[in-house]
């Protein structure tokens, strides 16, 4: 089964399987580089305010890897393991890949923010998060976030509550920092 064509009709359905062939699955990558990819265009502008008044082209050869990276970064080791520590507690079954595959497969929805910021680019617009409409930003995040909980309920074996009480307490630390 193909998460990327599956995840958006039959989210569960993807996640069960998921959970059962996961055995030797690889880390999908794409969906963190297409964030990873939309951080870097957020980025630019202020990156090319700091050498120029307006926009110098080599200042995505630093913010798109920059952007990548802090998505590597953030979806593929500081939130998946700080959820996996948690989900601990309650003797969750996870395994860090399955955590971070997990954090990927949510996020693809997401990736049309990605095409939304490239069309701003395009017209020669700022490809800032700001401009991007809110209310698609809004829905785009509720549904990431609602696919994330059905993916940690899954592979941790708990109740949709226990995997948003997961999620919840997992992000405290960074709060509070």
């Amino acid at each position: 089964m193909n998460p990327y064509r599956t995840i958006w009709l039959s989210p569960k359905r993807t996640f069960t399987d998921f959970v059962v062939n996961n055995e030797h699955q690889s880390v999908f990558a794409l969906p963190i580089i297409i964030m990873g990819l939309s951080l870097g265009l957020d980025m630019t502008p202020e990156i090319s305010a700091l050498f120029d008044d307006e926009f110098v082209w080599w200042s995505l050869l630093i913010t798109i890897p920059a952007g990548i990276g802090t998505a590597f970064l953030i979806l593929g080791l500081i939130m998946p393991g700080l959820v996996k520590l948690v989900g601990r507690i309650w003797n969750g079954e996870s395994t860090m890949r399955q955590m971070v595959n997990v954090y990927a497969i949510s996020s693809i929805p997401f990736g049309l923010l990605l095409i939304y910021q490239l069309i701003l680019f395009a017209i020669g617009e700022d490809p800032l998060l700001d401009r991007v409409n809110a209310g698609l930003s809004y829905i785009l995040w509720l549904w990431s976030f609602g696919l994330l909980i059905i993916g940690i309920s899954k592979i941790q074996r708990f109740s949709y509550g226990m995997a948003l009480l997961n999620i919840l307490l997992s992000y405290l630390p960074i709060l509070i920092i």
